[in-house]
């Protein structure tokens, strides 16, 4: 079931940005953050929304966690909450934090059926990979995995897609990376959003798994994902590679949550 749904995800995709055009004519584009009418179809974002993307994008975070920092809050690369900790994922990059218009567009990208900003956004975060020197030796992008019922409900999953428009934007820049669906979601686990951070490490145990003879070996993997809050689903996710024998793991999201 899990690799039908992914045969057909890009179909189905590319069936929803071609949907847009007659739509288009019937009802006017409107902003994808704060819905406010726009004059082109191509436009993502109206002025206001966009002048407060430009103004947030890249905002200074701790390379290792993610999470924000002030400008002198850095010793030797890490912030306070690092400074004595060994984390799986050894560097975390996000586009910017999880609030206003950043926030808007990665509601309406995963539980509004607007797959089409999967293009937007992934170019937001292949800027951000771009940004971090220490995914310069990245190999592989793999997406965080959805169990397949919920894939199946939502009918796409939002990490595969952003994987596919960073690396494509990557690309461009020449910069090739791979892109691997061998880390599987093998537990339907409820959602992570109203537990703490001990209940979200017992939600996810046993949740992942990595197909058989994948030549993850030596690789530097770079796990892709939509928002993080705890961390705690990137650390299991980077746990379960790293028994495959990835050398390195880091993370790309489009926000990190939780930055208080």
């Amino acid at each position: 079931m899990e690799k039908i749904l992914r045969i057909f995800e890009p179909l189905l995709a590319l069936g929803r940005h071609l949907a847009r055009a007659p739509l288009d004519l019937l009802c006017p584009p409107a902003c994808a953050a704060c819905r406010s009418q726009i004059n082109h179809s191509s436009d993502v974002l109206c002025q206001k929304c966009w002048s407060w993307l430009q103004e947030n994008l890249l905002s200074p975070a701790c390379p290792v966690c993610g999470h924000n920092v002030g400008q002198y809050s850095l010793l030797e690369g890490r912030c306070h909450r690092c400074q004595h900790r060994r984390p799986v994922v050894q560097n975390v990059v996000r586009v910017g934090d999880y609030q206003n218009t950043l926030r808007e567009l990665i509601l309406a990208f995963k539980f509004h059926h607007q797959s089409h900003l999967d293009d937007f956004l992934g170019r937001l975060l292949s800027a951000a990979i771009l940004g971090m020197p220490s995914l310069a030796g990245v190999d592989t992008l793999v997406p965080i995995p959805l169990h397949w019922r919920r894939r199946w409900t939502r009918r796409y999953n939002q990490a595969d897609l952003l994987a596919f428009s960073a690396a494509k934007y990557l690309h461009q820049q020449g910069r090739s990376v791979n892109i691997s669906f061998d880390l599987l979601r093998i537990r339907n686990t409820p959602p992570q959003t109203s537990l703490t951070t001990s209940e979200r490490l017992i939600n996810l145990r046993g949740a992942f798994a990595v197909r058989c003879d994948t030549p993850f070996n030596g690789k530097h993997i770079c796990l892709v994902d939509d928002v993080s809050t705890t961390g705690t689903t990137l650390r299991v996710a980077a746990q379960t590679l790293h028994k495959a024998g990835a050398r390195q793991i880091s993370a790309a999201v489009l926000a990190v949550a939780a930055n208080d």
